[in-house]
């Protein structure tokens, strides 16, 4: 097995780090600004968000930081497939494993999910279950899969050349799950019903997709799974509310 050169790993970490760093920064000044303010810094921040409205600037500088970095960074040299999970893949394998291994955590899902909204308060819905009410909502919700899983295949990369193939892979996790603590928007949305649902599965499915990760080495059957998984609790929210609205429609007088 060829040994990489320190510089390989270490300059992978750097960007890796330099990447949530860029994260951390704008998710907090971009919470800091989301109240209207006086003077010139609110004149230009409302022009921004006139701007953002028409042409979706908050879609593109996502999928540019998910998406577009990861893949400058491989078509850079500056990764290697291989610790993307990208190459050397054992199909056979690990289509078996993806399949045994996802049966077992949708159902652990669905009857947690279940669980939860039989002890909640009041009807629960995320968002996201939402965009499965529009014609090509599903489509959505693959791009969210497809930012993430490119996400946190970058931030996993360098930890798997330094810790190795298993508990790189956590470390990676832990990096991103770090990140994500130091975003105040995340905060907020653990404390707002609807909202602390989807974070807590996308975590989950974090949690999910790494440890097949581990297994498997395959960045795309952790999309499929994370997909599939994500798709179905949407749908299963999804089909909940409908079922809570007609039965509230039936009793209203």
């Amino acid at each position: 097995m060829k040994v990489l050169p320190l510089a390989y790993p270490v300059r992978l970490l750097a960007i890796v780090l330099g990447h949530l760093a860029l994260y951390v920064a704008g998710s907090n000044v971009a919470w800091s600004l989301r109240t209207p303010r006086p003077g010139r810094l609110g004149r230009a921040i409302d022009g921004v968000r006139l701007w953002n409205t028409k042409l979706r600037l908050g879609e593109l500088l996502r999928a540019t930081y998910y998406l577009v970095v990861p893949y400058l960074v491989l078509y850079l040299g500056w990764a290697s497939p291989l610790d993307f999970g990208l190459a050397d893949l054992d199909w056979i394998g690990g289509i078996g494993t993806t399949a045994a291994f996802g049966g077992g955590c949708l159902l652990l899902l669905a009857w947690l999910w279940w669980q939860h909204s039989s002890h909640a308060a009041g009807p629960l819905r995320m968002p996201q279950a939402q965009w499965l009410a529009q014609p090509w909502g599903w489509v959505l919700v693959l791009c969210e899969v497809l930012f993430l899983e490119a996400w946190w295949a970058l931030c996993r990369s360098p930890m798997l050349v330094l810790a190795g193939s298993y508990w790189g892979v956590y470390w990676g996790l832990a990096a991103v799950f770090a990140a994500a603590l130091l975003n105040p928007r995340l905060w907020y949305e653990l404390r707002t019903p609807g909202e602390r649902e989807g974070v807590i599965l996308t975590g989950a499915l974090a949690v999910v997709t790494a440890t097949l990760y581990v297994f498997t080495h395959n960045l795309w059957l952790c999309m499929a799974l994370h997909a599939v998984l994500r798709l179905a609790i949407l749908a299963l929210v999804s089909i909940q509310s409908g079922n809570e609205r007609h039965r509230g429609e039936r009793l209203s007088p």
